[in-house]
């Protein structure tokens, strides 16, 4: 058996070692040096990700709130539109639709009557003068009168009168129809019957043309 026998002196063999241990440390740094300038750049990279990231979403931000300011104009309009239609309810609470009442009243006059004066006014609207079936204890409708018609006329005869309130209580959307008066006259030397009456206006009277979302 073979025994290897250094003849080198001692103090070198520790030099030759110690430089070994020095290289491997400065290759263990080296390695490590190497490893933390990778994970830098990779962490740098992150960060500029992360950065664009930010950038687009304040971008965008910055978009949505453009738009919410623009759209905020048509909220501002919405409310304006439904606080006016809310005014325009109240307000024309009890409007009625007078074009068909007068054109309901025209339909049913006979030939042998005219008319003096006619008033109407609905609900209790400022100057509104109830009819005297309104305001009588015993009324001739149960039902609410949303409004009246006040007709002031001379007929040819009684029975012109007669078929005049007959036609008018067979139209739908007059609660009571009533003759107050009617007296004989001379008018331009003829005797006529001089009378007046009235009609209470019912719900089927009323417009409604700005309630409940019909314009």
């Amino acid at each position: 058996m073979m025994r290897r026998i250094d003849l080198l002196p001692a103090e070198y063999v520790e030099r030759r070692r110690q430089r070994r241990n020095m290289g491997i440390v400065l290759g263990a740094g080296l390695i490590a040096l190497l490893l933390l300038f990778v994970w830098w750049f990779s962490l740098g990279a992150q960060i500029a990700d992360r950065r664009n990231e930010l950038a687009e979403i304040r971008a965008r931000n910055d978009r949505l709130r453009a738009e919410i300011a623009e759209l905020q104009i048509f909220a501002q309009l919405e409310a304006e539109v439904a606080s006016k239609e809310q005014a325009l309810d109240v307000v024309m609470q009890g409007d009625l639709a007078w074009p068909s009442i007068l054109t309901e009243v025209a339909m049913v006059i006979p030939g042998e009557i005219w008319f003096d004066e006619l008033t109407g006014s609905a609900g209790v609207t400022e100057g509104a003068q109830p009819a005297g079936t309104e305001t009588a204890e015993i009324r001739v409708s149960e039902r609410p009168s949303e409004g009246r018609l006040v007709f002031s006329g001379k007929s040819l005869t009684m029975n012109g009168i007669a078929r005049w309130l007959i036609r008018l209580s067979g139209v739908r959307g007059f609660n009571a129809v009533w003759l107050n008066d009617a007296n004989e006259v001379e008018f331009e030397g003829v005797n006529v019957i001089e009378f007046d009456n009235s009609i209470e206006l019912g719900g089927r009277a009323l417009s409604r043309r700005f309630q409940g979302g019909v314009r």
